[in-house]
């Protein structure tokens, strides 16, 4: 006895929604390419303004337009915007958990790499002695890698 609501069967999807978003795909794949040849510097700079603001615009354009082309494949190519409530839960999540990974991943990119000064007195320490000799390239040979105790 089949129950109301969703059933289990095979889903059918006209051919010409594949078509249709490949199509949207393309025009946007085309609007990427005529956007990054514009130079939005010079814009800025004939209005007396900082030209690195054009790159900031061109780089909001291109994942504007990225976004809208991922959210297309996601939806129509991957089938969740036919698919349940909980398969649209779990993609959100999916990405909300990829948009925090890049932000904790570009916290740790601006960080300047500075060693623990407890290994640094640590006469024991096989911490690579590399660090402490800035602008000495290549390392001396003579100079031990592993102090003996």
């Amino acid at each position: 006895m089949a129950s109301k609501g969703h059933s289990n069967g095979i889903h059918v999807f006209p051919v010409g929604m594949y078509i249709k978003t490949l199509v949207v795909l393309v025009v946007l794949m085309a609007l990427t390419i005529a956007a990054a040849q514009i130079n939005f510097g010079h814009i800025f700079a004939e209005r007396g303004w900082s030209p690195a603001l054009g790159s900031v615009l061109n780089n909001m354009i291109a994942m504007s337009i990225a976004v809208a082309k991922g959210s297309l494949v996601v939806l129509f190519f991957m089938h969740v915007k036919f698919g349940t409530d909980l398969i649209k839960v779990w993609a959100m999540t999916g990405f909300i958990w990829v948009t925090l990974m890049l932000f904790i991943l570009m916290d740790y990119g601006t960080r300047k790499y500075e060693p623990a000064p407890a290994f640094e007195a640590d006469t024991g320490s096989a911490l690579y002695r590399e660090i402490t000799r800035v602008g000495e390239n290549p390392p001396r040979d003579d100079y031990p890698i592993v102090r003996p105790r």
